[in-house]
């Protein structure tokens, strides 16, 4: 499977008072991580609103291996596209600290139209786009 990572530097910022990861960051990173994928396969989402489209979550599920406690260590994210449709894009990834995997997520995006919210078939739409997501689900794009 074609996929990508990114790391973070763990900061203080990123923990509560008791000094424990503050899981609103984790959406954060999974939305970093997916949108640098996107690029990395020649995928601006930012250009949509330009056409009147936007990029939504559907669903995103989270599951914590380990709670992450502040240290000043690296966290790497690695996201893969698991499966698309032609109308829903579903991620996977991995959060490691250490080589270790600690949290692993899965989410589903649809392209949306800004002025009724409604899901569009990316493949009828946005044929390009639609392709280099089938190309990466069928491993057709190389690392």
């Amino acid at each position: 499977m074609y996929e990508k990572s990114i790391k973070f530097r763990l900061e203080k910022k990123f923990f509560n008072k008791a000094s424990y990861l503050d899981n609103l960051n984790i959406y954060s990173w999974l939305e970093i991580a997916r949108k640098h994928f996107l690029i990395s396969v020649g995928i601006d989402i930012d250009s949509l609103e330009n056409y009147g489209f936007y990029y939504a979550d559907a669903e995103t599920r989270v599951s914590i291996k380990e709670n992450i406690r502040y240290s000043p260590k690296e966290v790497r994210v690695y996201v893969g596209l698991l499966k698309h449709s032609g109308v829903k894009s579903t991620f996977t990834y991995e959060i490691c600290i250490d080589d270790v995997i600690i949290i692993t997520a899965k989410s589903t995006h649809n392209v949306l139209r800004a002025d009724s919210d409604r899901a569009v078939r990316i493949d009828r739409y946005l044929p390009k786009w639609d392709q280099i997501l089938k190309d990466v689900v069928n491993n057709e794009i190389a690392n």
